[in-house]
């Protein structure tokens, strides 16, 4: 059950982080990767992945090199829109509109360019999954363009799960946490945070979210589609023991 082999996949921001370990897993289940990225690796270097790099906030870089990935190797069953970025950018007050406009490309209008050209390359009954956040449900004081952007991925899930359906292809969003890559180290201000405000007192690896990904890739799925799998160790839940300890202490 949930065999992913012989699939051809293709991951935005595939080089780092949560793609990279995507590549990574779906390689070692057999199936047939392509990652996008803005750069290359070499980590992704080192693997079988074939790359095709495009700025998915580019409308023309992202179609061909959808259209290219589909001419190198035939229709593609998963698409996964992967390829986000998170800037810090302080308080509304003395916010840097840039910075808003930079993230909302990536975060936004890359998944929103995914959903508008990836299905005519993809075979009926595939499946599209779409990088969320937790931070869309749960957020912080000047986490404003990120949480905000993260919220738009989660409704564009929606809206295209129901585009979608009568061709069998489901669309569905996985929301990590806090998770250790490039883009957040261990002793990093949101890892630390994680030990106190998850239930399970510790900020994720990529090994703990891949699996998730694996399940809405894989047919046995093929019932799940507009919903959103949030992998984030229980921090929207609610307030831990270790949180009230701190406050209350």
């Amino acid at each position: 059950m949930f065999e992913v082999k012989g699939k051809r996949v293709l991951i935005t921001g595939g080089a780092s982080g949560i793609g990279l370990a995507l590549v990574k897993h779906f390689l070692a289940e057999g199936a047939c990767v392509i990652a996008v990225d803005l750069h290359g690796s070499d980590a992704l270097t080192e693997t079988d992945a074939e790359l095709f790099t495009a700025d998915v906030s580019d409308e023309t870089e992202l179609s061909v090199a959808l259209e290219r990935a589909a001419e190198s190797g035939g229709k593609l069953d998963v698409v996964i829109n992967n390829a986000g970025i998170a800037l810090p950018e302080g308080r509304f007050e003395d916010a840097d509109l840039s910075i808003l406009e930079k993230v909302f490309n990536v975060n936004v209008k890359g998944v929103y360019l995914g959903l508008k050209y990836a299905p005519r390359y993809m075979n009926d009954g595939g499946s599209i999954i779409n990088t969320g956040s937790a931070a869309a449900h749960i957020t912080m004081p000047e986490y404003t363009s990120y949480s905000v952007s993260k919220s738009g991925v989660l409704a564009m899930t929606r809206t295209a799960s129901l585009q979608l359906g009568s061709r069998g292809i489901r669309v569905n969003a996985v929301s990590p946490g806090t998770v250790l890559t490039p883009m957040e180290s261990v002793d990093g201000p949101e890892a630390r945070i994680s030990v106190q405000a998850t239930a399970l007192e510790r900020p994720a690896n990529t090994d703990d979210i891949v699996g998730v990904y694996h399940f809405l890739a894989a047919d046995e799925s093929r019932y799940i589609t507009g919903s959103e799998i949030r992998v984030d160790g229980g921090w929207v839940a609610g307030m831990t023991y270790k949180t009230m300890d701190k406050v209350l202490s």
